[in-house]
């Protein structure tokens, strides 16, 4: 009797204890549970987008006329193809897949604190999550709503960047090579011009073929970064600078003006601006020009020649590079000539 009720003591406590860790245990949703992690009608509404991540933060508006700005780089455009585009059908495919844990001590390791992104609608409407690392399972990323203690599993696996100038298109101005019609330099220590004989045609003389590998570089001005008017730096710059002025087929020109900073240290690399205007008042490029002042690619400063001295010094190196091209020499005896019996060799 005693064994019988001891046996029946020991199952009602695995009952319990069974019980008990099915109560405690986060149950794993299933695909048929999941539900999109976003509202479609929130991404069909968007009007703005923030991001934190990386120790940065950026802000992407709708503008009224329907494109996408920065509004920490001046609401320059934003880079829809790069950027916003794949950022938002990742975020249409993504899922939620329900609770991953509420634990205090895993929430921490998810490093939910670290990236984070908010979506607002045009009626007021926003939502803003918490995005962690990957789940354990390699589903996608963990992530956690606003306001609430636990996290959820998801299958999104997009990638944010916080860094406002990566999210700006700083094309000040683009022309096919083709499109440009003459090249005009005007240095502290010279001038120089340069023109097609007529459309379709390559440019004349002996620095002719340097003038269209010049036109490849400066037809597509996309500049580094921005900074804003007024800036020291920049106006100490253009104390001294140089321009660089295209003639278009259309009638219009664009002027280039460049002006090198040097860096503190000889080993620090100096800044080189650009400023762009373009002959047409209503043209896109006066506008964003008008925002900022800008700081040009490394290698397109590198390719515009800052002096006519610099210019002259690039045709001569490029003359006899051209002039002292290496023969390859093959070792060993001259070649026989081997003729067939039929061919008569004269």
């Amino acid at each position: 009797m005693r064994n019988k009720n001891l046996l029946i003591a020991t199952l009602v406590l695995g009952v319990l204890a069974f019980a008990a860790v099915q109560l405690n245990r986060e149950p794993k949703k299933t695909s048929a549970d999941k539900q999109p992690l976003v509202p479609a009608a929130l991404l069909d509404s968007l009007q703005t987008l923030s991001i934190k991540a990386n120790s940065k933060a950026v802000t992407v508006d709708k503008a009224a006329d329907g494109s996408w700005t920065v509004r920490e780089k001046f609401s320059l455009p934003a880079d829809v193809e790069n950027h916003l585009t794949p950022l938002i059908r990742s975020l249409q495919k993504a899922n939620n897949y329900g609770l991953l844990t509420s634990n205090a001590k895993r929430l921490e390791k998810l490093g939910l604190t670290d990236s984070s992104l908010t979506l607002t609608s045009t009626d007021g409407k926003s939502l803003a999550l918490e995005i962690g690392k990957q789940t354990e399972d390699g589903l996608g990323n963990s992530a956690r709503l606003q306001g609430q203690p636990y996290a959820i599993r998801t299958d999104f696996t997009g990638y944010l960047d916080g860094d406002p100038t990566s999210w700006t298109d700083l094309t000040l101005f683009s022309a096919k090579p083709e499109e440009i019609k003459s090249v005009s330099f005007t240095w502290a220590d010279g001038k120089a011009a340069y023109a097609r004989p007529a459309k379709g045609q390559p440019f004349a003389g002996k620095e002719g073929q340097a003038i269209e590998e010049m036109c490849s570089t400066i037809g597509n001005v996309r500049c580094a970064d921005v900074v804003a008017k007024g800036d020291k730096e920049t106006e100490t710059a253009f104390a001294k600078s140089w321009q660089v002025k295209l003639g278009l087929f259309d009638g219009g020109n664009v002027v280039l003006t460049f002006a090198k900073l040097a860096g503190k240290t000889p080993n620090e690399q100096g800044k080189v601006f650009v400023r762009v205007a373009h002959s047409d008042p209503k043209h896109k490029t006066n506008s964003l020009a008008a925002k900022g002042e800008f700081i040009a690619q490394s290698w397109l400063a590198e390719q515009v020649p800052a002096s006519a001295a610099d210019f002259k010094k690039s045709q001569q190196a490029q003359a006899e590079a051209g002039q002292t091209a290496p023969t390859i020499q093959i070792p060993g005896p001259s070649p026989t000539i081997v003729t067939s019996p039929e061919i008569k060799v004269k």
